[in-house]
């Protein structure tokens, strides 16, 4: 091997050392920002249920909602419907979808003041998913099983599965028949839906 040649084997391995080390710092730091989000989401809920002042309640459930990907979950759950849905009452649709989690809360709000997650491993899913898996501890349950599913760019959370039951289905096929009823009436849907 001429000296040219040596010097370009050494500059290719170089780079190709250089790009796997990029590469990996990259991926640690959308995991580590994918469990950090999911431990801020947590602690957000905890405050939340642990809050009496009315005020403080809303601005714990904006923090919230800054974390979760409703664009995302509603497109999701009323499927090919959701383009044909006008502007107001996505933003209709979002707001109920969100207030019916934070009433769940609500109803739980002991068990969600003691929640603890302890988080087992986090696994990029290809380029656009990062799933965080744990369990959790509450007053009542103990050492269940939980995936957090987030976007990987805007580190949202975009679904979660309770023992391998995704949120997201199981508000999909909730939904299902009384779509299809309404189909036609999107406003009238929202209003049955969220009747409930």
């Amino acid at each position: 091997m001429n000296k040219t040649n040596l010097k370009n084997y050494w500059i290719k391995t170089l780079i190709v050392v250089i790009s796997i080390f990029f590469f990996n710092s990259v991926n640690a730091d959308v995991k580590m920002k994918a469990g950090k989000q999911v431990s801020n989401f947590l602690h957000t809920i905890k405050d939340l249920a642990s809050e009496k002042d009315r005020s403080v309640k809303v601005k714990k459930s904006d923090e919230l909602l800054k974390m979760v990907d409703l664009e995302f979950m509603s497109k999701v759950t009323v499927g090919r419907l959701w383009k044909s849905v006008n502007d107001d009452e996505k933003i209709i649709f979002k707001r109920k979808l969100f207030n019916k989690f934070i009433e769940f809360i609500d109803l739980h709000l002991e068990d969600f003041k003691e929640i603890k997650f302890k988080e087992k491993k986090i696994k990029l899913r290809g380029e656009k998913l990062v799933y965080v898996f744990g369990s959790i501890d509450t007053k009542k349950i103990k050492n269940l099983d939980i995936t957090w599913k987030l976007s990987s760019r805007e580190n949202k959370i975009l679904d979660l599965e309770i023992e391998k039951i995704s949120l997201i289905k199981t508000q999909k096929l909730e939904m299902k028949e009384l779509l299809k009823k309404n189909k036609n009436n999107f406003s009238k849907f929202i209003e049955i839906y969220f009747k409930k």
